[in-house]
């Protein structure tokens, strides 16, 4: 007996098609929600070159969150943004590599004046921070 196959009229395609629309959607709410939320985010560009920051003087919010984007202005020199004060809660040590730029979230929880500096030394040469990289960074209440 020969086998028969019979059909619904409907086939997987277009009802995997009409279920993805509800989830394309849902992403799309989810990522704006998102990003909504990201703006509310201060970000600050300090430029890291010629052995100095730009500015070196940065002014920042207790319980404000800031994303600090570190942009190494030199082609060939790597240099570093080094914060410590872990009872801060500033206690960072990133690497920017020449002609790079790397984002560092800060939430600082306390008010104070804390020093930055590049930790970055070539051997038998002067630190980057001693000759004079090195910036203020000043949390207000």
């Amino acid at each position: 007996m020969p086998h028969t196959r019979t059909t619904t009229g409907l086939s997987a395609a277009p009802l995997l098609k009409w279920l993805s629309f509800p989830l394309l959607v849902l992403c799309l709410l989810a990522a704006g929600l998102s990003s909504a939320a990201d703006s509310d985010t201060r970000v600050i560009i300090v430029k890291l070159g010629d052995y100095r920051f730009i500015p070196d003087k940065i002014r920042l919010t207790t319980g404000q969150p800031v994303i600090l984007r570190l942009e190494n202005t030199d082609l060939i020199t790597p240099h570093n943004f080094s914060l410590d004060d872990p009872n801060d809660g500033l206690d960072t040590n990133v690497d920017v590599p020449a002609g790079d730029t790397v984002d560092v979230p800060l939430l600082p929880l306390f008010a104070g004046t804390h020093t930055f500096y590049c930790r970055n030394k070539l051997l038998f040469m002067d630190s980057h921070r001693e000759k004079g990289m090195e910036g203020t960074l000043v949390v207000s209440p």
